[in-house]
């Protein structure tokens, strides 16, 4: 597939704009030079909507606004928004030994309506028809999206259609672990045509299921039938999660991406200037807050604790409890306490016997007279013995808080001393560093065009859908793996009844048919998932060392690079040394690695499709930038560029060998800060104009460049 050209009416920026692309096998390159906030981005999104719809969007289009910003709504306008694309699809046909070639065009027209109320829109459900081009007309083809699908299938989006930037997130840590090997296993597995195979096995899954039901039938209502009825239910329960877990995966992706995308502003907004070392100390700053924050606390458990110890109460209740303890120590010394007095008596009164030695018996003489007079005490003392008990406990489970002959000074007073230093001595630090935190943010939000706050916003409700959509992926792959083992038990209780039955024998053989067949894919999936990835891999190595000329004979820091198993694209240094390709490799090198990574990809698959790439020289220079940009051509079949006047500097001579289109666009409104002339222009929209890589004129002559002397054309 090879695109022609494209039309762009009231899309955002893209009033009314034309763009062709170099056709040509010999010059394949198109070079659409642009500075920045003048429609790469916006031209991408485009093209990406037309082919693939709504769902190619940003946020799958939700809250996505596609007429321009500065229509008037007041009149509740109701715009129209088009964008059309032509292409050729280019296929090679074995007749009879000979290789013939045979070449299509397409046309395909994609719309929407908006309908502005005030600062609220609306948009219509898109209408998307394709054209077969041919001398006598067009022709319009039927189920548009499934030819589209089957010439640049959904998946392949984010390989043929890249933003430099974006693109990153196959090997940078702004973005979990889980979706870089997501991303990088998704766009493996589409390009090798993988989706074949997986259809497959959902289809022969589905026939098992129809078996099943025939298992049921000729069950009687007994047994046999309740088990089928309740495998079918696992089956089609498992398949919705199925469903519903891959979305749960896909908007967790996309919402990590877009994580990484705001994490990424937020990093540049605080590089902007010469103010690295304001991201610095701002994050020193938040570590050693953090870090305060936590003794803090620690000093406040320790500071409420005081007034609940041992230490307080001793100290304060020491004049009251000397004298007290003073008074049940003489009780003690006099043997009042503990109390024995009625124990005593009552064991006299059982024998019969006084302390005295006299009887106490009661035979009516002084034996009864002395039994009685016993009788009377016990009486009385049974009056204060509650008293006696309570000053008796009193006597024994105090003593913890009797004052000691070491205690000259109050030990609580001490342990406060120390404990309220320690806190104050901690907030006067986290006051501190508070302060130090709100300068440097208070110089971070001045920072010109930084909406640094809006940026944290933004990243807070990411960070929120992402973690809903995790806990999402996380809760439906414990329900699939529960039918799963649930499943294998109802399989085996099935089959066992199955086997009970003369009809049984029959459908036992068309499940294990189905069921070998199934195992037979899987094994064939992934092992061309792991054949495949070799080759990937491999080609991947030789175009990234190629792309920033690293030699491993003569002793380079990179080595080689790889895709594991695990599908996590790594590197390698001296000695098998591993690099982080996101903290121990240079931009230029980070960007150089994607791009080898997606060019090997479109090469092993054999996919002839456009690349699309928005700023892909970004952070290079020098030979990686030109090395770069050569292996990048030489590898694509056909190669479309949005690069800055930056990213051109110091290839013009590549784009004058190998580019077949080039041309400029501009944002007029650009005027006065960056553009040189007033264009006339009072629309936001971007223009266009033939200028090439060397030429200016002007439209699109910019401040900077009036410093240079290129040839200028009116």
């Amino acid at each position: 597939m090879r695109l022609l050209r494209a039309k762009f009416e009231n899309f955002r920026l893209l009033r009314d704009l034309q763009i062709d692309f170099a056709s040509d096998p010999h010059r394949k390159l198109t070079v659409i030079r642009a500075a920045n906030e003048t429609g790469k981005t916006t031209i991408l999104n485009a093209l990406q909507w037309a082919l693939y719809g709504d769902d190619a969007l940003p946020g799958k289009g939700d809250g996505y606004r596609l007429h321009p910003i500065d229509w008037d709504g007041t009149d509740k306008k109701r715009i129209p928004i088009t964008v059309t694309v032509e292409f050729e699809v280019v296929r090679h046909n074995n007749v009879r030994g000979t290789i013939r070639e045979s070449r299509n065009r397409y046309r395909i027209v994609r719309s929407a309506y908006e309908q502005l109320r005030g600062t609220d829109w609306t948009r219509t459900n898109t209408t998307v028809h394709l054209y077969k081009l041919s001398d006598t007309g067009a022709t319009q083809i039927e189920s548009p999206d499934a030819m589209i699908s089957d010439e640049l299938p959904t998946e392949l989006r984010d390989v043929f259609f890249t933003d430099g930037d974006r693109a990153l997130s196959f090997i940078e840590s702004d973005v979990t672990l889980s979706t870089k090997r997501e991303r990088v296993q998704r766009a493996i597995r589409s390009l090798l045509g993988l989706g074949i195979v997986e259809i497959a096995i959902r289809h022969v899954k589905k026939s098992s299921a129809e078996i099943n039901k025939k298992a049921r039938s000729i069950g009687d209502g007994g047994d046999l039938e309740k088990i089928a009825n309740c495998l079918e239910s696992n089956n089609d329960e498992a398949g919705e999660l199925e469903i519903k877990l891959e979305d749960a995966k896909e908007q967790f992706t996309s919402f990590d991406e877009k994580l990484g995308e705001i994490e990424r502003k937020i990093d540049e907004a605080l590089k902007k200037g010469d103010r690295e070392k304001l991201r610095k100390d701002l994050e020193g700053v938040k570590k050693t807050i953090a870090r305060l924050d936590e003794r803090i606390i620690a000093a406040n458990k320790d500071h409420s604790a005081l007034f609940k110890g041992e230490a307080m109460a001793r100290d304060l209740l020491v004049p009251i409890l000397g004298a007290a303890f003073k008074k049940l120590k003489n009780l003690y010394d006099q043997g009042k306490i503990p109390n024995t007095t009625i124990p005593v008596l009552e064991e006299r009164l059982s024998t019969n016997t006084c302390i005295c030695g006299e009887t106490l018996k009661d035979d009516g003489g002084m034996g009864t007279q002395r039994r009685e007079h016993i009788c009377r005490l016990i009486e009385n003392s049974r009056k204060a013995d509650a008293v006696q008990g309570i000053v008796t406990d009193l006597y024994y489970s105090s003593k913890s808080l009797e004052p000691r002959p070491e205690d000259t000074e109050s030990r609580w007073i001490s342990l406060y001393t120390k404990v309220v230093q320690a806190r104050e001595g901690l907030q006067s630090l986290r006051d501190d560093e508070g302060r130090k935190l709100k300068g440097l943010e208070q110089t971070l939000d001045s920072l010109p065009d930084t909406d640094i706050q809006g940026l944290r916003d933004t990243r807070r409700q990411y960070l929120e859908q992402r973690d809903r959509f995790h806990e999402e992926k996380t809760k439906f792959a414990a329900k699939i793996d529960t039918l799963a083992r649930e499943r294998v038990f109802l399989t085996q209780e099935r089959d066992k009844h199955l086997r009970e039955q003369t009809k049984g024998a029959r459908i036992i053989s068309e499940l294990e048919v189905a069921k070998d067949i199934t195992d037979v894919l899987e094994r064939a999936y992934e092992l061309i998932t792991k054949e495949e990835l070799n080759k990937v891999s491999e080609l991947m190595n030789s175009i990234f060392l190629e792309m920033i000329g690293s030699d491993p004979e003569q002793g380079a820091i990179i080595q080689r690079a790889e895709i594991s198993q695990e599908f996590d694209i790594i590197v390698f240094g001296p000695n098998g040394r591993f690099l982080n390709p996101d903290r121990d490799l240079n931009g230029a090198s980070r960007r150089a690695l994607t791009l080898a990574f997606i060019l090997a990809l479109t090469k092993v698959s054999d996919v002839e499709a456009p690349n699309v790439i928005d700023t892909p020289l970004g952070m290079m220079s020098g030979y990686v930038k030109r090395s770069v940009l050569r292996t990048a051509i030489r590898e694509s079949s056909q190669l479309i560029l949005f690069l800055t006047h930056d990213e051109i500097s110091g290839c013009e001579e590549i784009l004058d060998e190998h580019a077949g289109v080039i041309f400029t666009l501009t944002n007029p409104s650009h005027y006065p800060k960056m553009l040189l002339n007033d264009s006339g222009m009072r629309e936001r929209k971007i223009i266009r104009c033939s200028c090439n890589h060397r030429l200016y004129c002007r439209i699109c002559e910019r401040r900077l460049d009036a410093t240079l002397t290129p040839e200028l054309i009116s």
